[in-house]
């Protein structure tokens, strides 16, 4: 092995221990050896050009459903239940008999086994004045109540409030009549649609969000009272926007700037950024469609290096 081979292995090394520069020894003996015999290093880099498509800016926030409509039934006179047919979680009908109370005086007169055909006889009817579920029973046939006494609660299931709790730091980029996509953790594969009706006009001074309110129906009866619910709300859109991969775009005290390969060299291009999500950014100036830019290996260039597409000749 000669002299200028060792010294190439010994240099490689030391940058190698050092880990103050991405490239690897082979990397480093690469350069050295062709610079020796006269031959430009290229770095390689991988290469896109920007692609025009839609892209939507969310803010992705969590909630809770409530029901629209619930109520207790209760009978407005004293008496002994006579008639309660429903358990919690069967379906009633709006106007239909729930239970039925026996006042003490009807109760008295069936006792002494009375043939009077008085309405003071009649059972008082209890009817649910909407259509839905039985969510919770107090009390059952046999039981004697007080006025205004709760016999069950009734719950409507056709439609539910959607309560967001949204960061202050949104407020102003979302209004009513904004529309938002919902899905929910424990329905999978369930995804609606609604609009935003209302937003709180206070801001929780602990957490620093504000309630927004949406109502969300329930066609096939999968939605449950406190079911969390993810929102994901559309702040901003483009039909066509010049969209680059958020890797692609590097940033430092000047400002955003992507590296171009132009006839074989990098060429820093300083670039406007619009609408961005987690992976993609909109570029709103500096770029043109047809501009070849660095993907990776962009991190350790700069101005005038000679790069090499990765799978191309040059």
């Amino acid at each position: 092995m000669s002299v200028r081979q060792i010294a190439v292995i010994l240099i490689a090394a030391f940058f190698l221990s050092c880990g103050g520069h991405s490239e690897n020894a082979g990397q480093i003996g690469a350069r050295i050896h062709l610079k020796e015999k006269g031959v430009p290093f290229r770095i390689s880099v991988q290469v896109i050009v920007p692609v025009q498509g839609p892209l939507q800016e969310k803010v992705t926030i969590y909630g809770k459903l409530s029901p629209v409509r619930e109520t207790l039934l209760s009978s407005q006179f004293p008496g002994r239940i006579s008639r309660l047919s429903f358990s919690e979680g069967d379906r009633v009908q709006a106007k239909q008999l729930v239970a039925a109370v026996l006042s003490p005086k009807a109760e008295a007169l069936r006792q002494a086994d009375s043939n009077s055909p008085g309405t003071e006889m009649l059972p008082i009817a209890v009817r649910s004045p909407f259509s839905g579920i039985i969510s919770q029973k107090f009390h059952f046939v046999g039981d004697v109540i007080s006025p205004g006494e709760p016999i069950v609660k009734i719950q409507d299931t056709s439609q539910f409030f959607l309560w967001g709790q949204l960061p202050a730091i949104y407020l102003n980029r979302v209004k009513p009549g904004q529309t938002i996509q919902v899905s929910f953790p424990d329905v999978p594969g369930l995804h609606l649609q609604s609009k935003i009706e209302a937003i709180n006009a206070a801001v929780n001074s602990e957490s620093q969000t504000a309630k927004i309110r949406a109502t969300l129906k329930n066609k096939n009866h999968l939605l449950k009272k406190n079911m969390l619910a993810t929102i994901h709300i559309v702040t901003r859109a483009v039909q066509r926007g010049l969209l680059l991969p958020r890797k692609a775009v590097l940033r430092d005290t000047k400002g955003d700037f992507v590296f171009l390969k132009m006839n074989g060299k990098a060429h820093r291009q300083a670039v406007g950024i619009g609408l961005q999500t987690l992976d993609t950014l909109e570029i709103r100036s500096g770029l043109a469609p047809t501009d070849s830019v660095i993907l990776t290996g962009n991190y350790e260039l700069k101005e005038g290096m000679s790069v090499q597409a990765l799978g191309k000749g040059n």
